[in-house]
């Protein structure tokens, strides 16, 4: 795996334990992380666009001291939209800034455009909850002051997409594994819930979103293997929250991906698949460069995934509509 390509989302818990991981295996994941993103202290204040963590602004000065002796990046999220202006100055002036924060994530271009204006210098980095699926919007974006875009999470799948928004000369983050369908129809409220901090049941939403065994094979997932392919084209890698529950989870996946060993793919599908994975094995070497190749589009072609569906053993989630 490239060296400062891993992004990854902190809670709590990690903002915590940062030290943890400064010295996890001797340090040797640190040079693997492109940056830390984590939500403001006060989410009545600043709502991150995430269900809201409960963590004290001392905690969150301790976790940006650590990180800037240690040469980590961080990224604060601003994803929500409805701020006043002067609270994230305020918030940026007298905190965040002289704590050597590195980045915003930012979904609303209007807000990209006032930030540009006040701090040319701090980078600032698009949202996949803009669902944006076009090079022509990833282009308005970087007119907006967005340096690092973050396309809709089903453009993983889409290599030559990929490849035409490096050609671009865009600067692009993909998330790899997200698990949900492709376009899928409850993202949408899920953010929206989310950043109202309302608490939404996985098992009652997310899981109706991927109902048979189709649906899941043309979600928003590729393997190692894939994401090797594209690797010189995507220049930061987002690890979805639930890809890693402690931190070894990172360190193997590092491992895996320097490998050529096939793994079982939820280990490291997140949300919506999260509450299952510990049900299903489905090897990763299942899944060929033919599969992604003919899995771009929305049209699903029935007769060839059931190909691959031959293969499978022993997934009781999923079942193939008869």
């Amino acid at each position: 795996m490239k060296k400062r390509w891993l992004s990854l989302g902190f809670r709590a818990n990690e903002i915590c334990n940062i030290r943890e991981l400064t010295k996890f295996k001797a340090g040797e994941i640190l040079p693997y992380i492109h940056d830390i993103h984590f939500a403001h202290y006060n989410s009545k204040l600043l709502s991150s666009g995430r269900p809201p963590t409960k963590y004290s602004k001392l905690e969150v000065k301790s976790f940006l001291e650590i990180c800037s002796v240690n040469g980590i990046n961080t990224t604060l999220l601003l994803n929500s939209g409805n701020y006043e202006f002067h609270d994230i100055i305020k918030a940026l002036e007298n905190f965040y800034l002289p704590l050597g924060i590195n980045a915003v994530v930012i979904s609303d271009t209007n807000l990209s455009e006032k930030i540009r204006k006040f701090y040319p210098k701090l980078k600032i980095y698009g949202s996949c909850i803009s669902y944006i699926d076009t090079v022509d919007g990833l282009l308005n974006e970087k007119e907006k002051g967005i340096d690092l875009h973050n396309p809709a999470t089903w453009t993983i799948r889409n290599e030559p997409f990929i490849k035409e928004i490096s050609g671009k000369g865009l600067k692009q983050k993909q998330i790899a594994t997200e698990g949900c369908a492709r376009k899928c129809k409850l993202e949408y409220w899920h953010r929206a819930e989310s950043t109202n901090s309302v608490y939404h049941d996985l098992e009652k939403t997310c899981k109706k979103g991927i109902p048979d065994i189709y649906t899941f094979l043309m979600g928003s997932w590729v393997t190692m293997k894939q994401l090797k392919r594209m690797e010189n084209y995507i220049d930061v890698l987002k690890l979805p929250r639930g890809t890693f529950e402690k931190f070894s989870d990172i360190y193997r996946l590092i491992r895996l991906y320097d490998s050529n060993e096939p793994y079982n793919i939820f280990d490291f599908l997140s949300i919506p698949l999260k509450q299952i994975k510990h049900n299903n094995i489905i090897m990763s070497d299942i899944f060929d460069d033919a599969f992604f190749d003919n899995t771009i589009s929305d049209t699903v072609d029935y007769n060839f995934l059931d190909y691959y569906i031959s293969k499978l053993d022993k997934v009781p989630f999923f079942k193939k509509e008869e």
